[in-house]
């Protein structure tokens, strides 16, 4: 019987078979740490692409006396299994040699394969991972010194970084936080397919766009749907793409499919391969309002673009500003809302709590700069277990708790502060989480299913950008 890092292996090349040919180039990027053996990978990451659209060609490179990094592109066709087999041996292609990754001290490496999302990403079209991971990240540093040593090794390199994370983030990888313990390898596969986001309502009509890699077989791919009609029975359907009026673009062919809705004002459309699921999506109406509270505020602030501006943009001497923003927000996300932050006798308690309509309690503070100015962090840990003490007492201990802190900042803005909010289960919604809150406000809002998504914010588990 093979073992789980045989399976793991197995069942990443079998799925990456589905749409053979499908990836026109690899885009190489990584961090290594030079020692006696050779260069060992602190993080390295491989992902294949269906489309060379968008992506930054030039290629980087950069050494020190202890770190070497680099990012290229591989445009030529990809020899998947080829990057396979040298990833089973902890290996990938550099810009000058072959770079590897430390064994673990028995001798081997760990594997995890993720079939649906890379474990950093929750959303958006299929993202099958397969991480290979080897000695501790720690064990690896050390043997360069520590991490201040490394940080101003670089200040003084030609092209100057000033620190490990800032390198990290050139190469489009994760931050020493977001690694975690181990150093580690990655392949990653972007989808073949997927629903473009411009794909509307119009009247009576969706008009939903679809966009494939040019090796796939448009025979095998279906485009399934769902039409919510208010106080009507759904109607559920699926057609083929070998019905689509197909068009090349760059490295990609796309159609457009018409479907009558009717009246309504919402679809969820569903794109398959060889019946593998590839992404899904919501598809409205924009001149029909799906969230009456949405309605309501666009009277005052019709495209979201002063509320966008307050919370992206605050100005750092209006921190009530701010909180009140987010406190709107929240109100339009479909959330039961209280601003204790504004009441002058109550700002000893959290700036702002929420309740969705189950009942779940979140308990939010909100800071202009870094996440645990004035101990913020340590402030909202006591008031989320007074609030629990107090809901307990009250007969109320099923209820779920989650405390949050919110910031316009970057995550990598606030990476100094991440792996002390992990520690005690804060979910840290940044300035890249609040852009996609906005983007939901229009759609019908679900209070309770935002508040499982924020666990998935809790540092432990934070997404890093993938970026092109």
């Amino acid at each position: 019987m093979s073992s789980p890092h045989e399976r793991d292996f197995d069942s990443f090349r079998a799925l990456l078979s589905a749409w053979k040919g499908a990836y026109v180039c690899a885009v190489h990027s990584y961090v290594g740490v030079k020692t006696a053996e050779g260069t060992r990978l602190l993080y390295g990451r491989i992902l294949l692409e269906p489309s060379l659209t968008g992506i930054n060609e030039t290629p980087f490179i950069f050494s020190t006396e202890h770190i070497v990094a680099g990012r290229f592109v591989k445009s030529a066709a990809v020899d998947i299994a080829a990057l396979i087999v040298k990833a089973k041996a902890g290996e990938m292609d550099g810009l000058d040699d072959v770079v590897s990754l430390a064994a673990e001290t028995s001798g081997s490496f760990s594997s995890y394969f993720a079939p649906i999302y890379h474990p950093f990403i929750s959303d958006g079209p299929r993202l099958p991972s397969l991480l290979i991971r080897g000695i501790a990240k720690h064990n690896l540093l050390v043997t360069s010194g520590d991490s201040r040593q490394l940080d101003w090794e670089m200040r003084a390199a030609d092209v100057p970084f000033d620190a490990l994370d800032e390198l990290l983030e050139h190469c489009g990888l994760p931050t020493l936080t977001q690694i975690g313990d181990s150093t580690t390898l990655e392949i990653i596969a972007r989808s073949p397919g997927a629903i473009g986001l411009t794909s509307t309502i119009d009247g009576d009509e969706a008009i939903i766009e679809c966009r494939a890699a040019k090796a796939l077989d448009v025979s095998k791919l279906r485009l399934g749907y769902r039409i919510l009609q208010k106080g009507q029975q759904t109607v559920r359907a699926s057609i083929t793409g070998d019905t689509f009026q197909w068009r090349d673009e760059a490295d990609l062919k796309i159609a457009s499919h018409r479907i009558s809705v009717g009246k309504a004002a919402m679809l969820q459309a569903f794109l398959s391969y060889d019946r593998i699921s590839l992404h899904h999506w919501w598809v409205t109406d924009p001149k029909k309002h799906l969230n009456p509270r949405h309605a309501i505020h666009q009277v005052f602030d019709q495209d979201l673009e002063l509320l966008r501006r307050m919370l992206l943009t605050p100005e750092t001497d209006k921190q009530y500003a701010f909180e009140g923003a987010v406190s709107t927000l929240l109100s339009l996300l479909g959330f039961s809302v209280v601003n204790y932050g504004r009441i002058p006798k109550l700002q000893k308690g959290p700036d702002i709590i929420v309740l969705t309509p189950l009942g779940h309690v979140g308990i939010i503070e909100c800071t202009v700069g870094l996440l645990n100015e004035n101990d913020k962090l340590a402030k909202l840990v006591q008031r989320t277990k007074l609030i629990q003490a107090k809901l307990t007492d009250a007969g109320y201990g099923y209820l779920q708790l989650q405390s949050a802190i919110v910031t316009p900042l970057s995550r990598d803005e606030v990476a100094v502060d991440l792996e002390t909010a992990g520690e005690h289960g804060i979910a840290v919604i940044c300035k890249e989480d609040i852009e996609g809150m906005l983007k939901q406000v229009g759609l019908p809002p679900n209070a309770d299913r935002m508040f499982e998504e924020a666990k998935r914010l809790v540092p432990s588990s934070q997404p890093s950008l993938f970026q092109r």
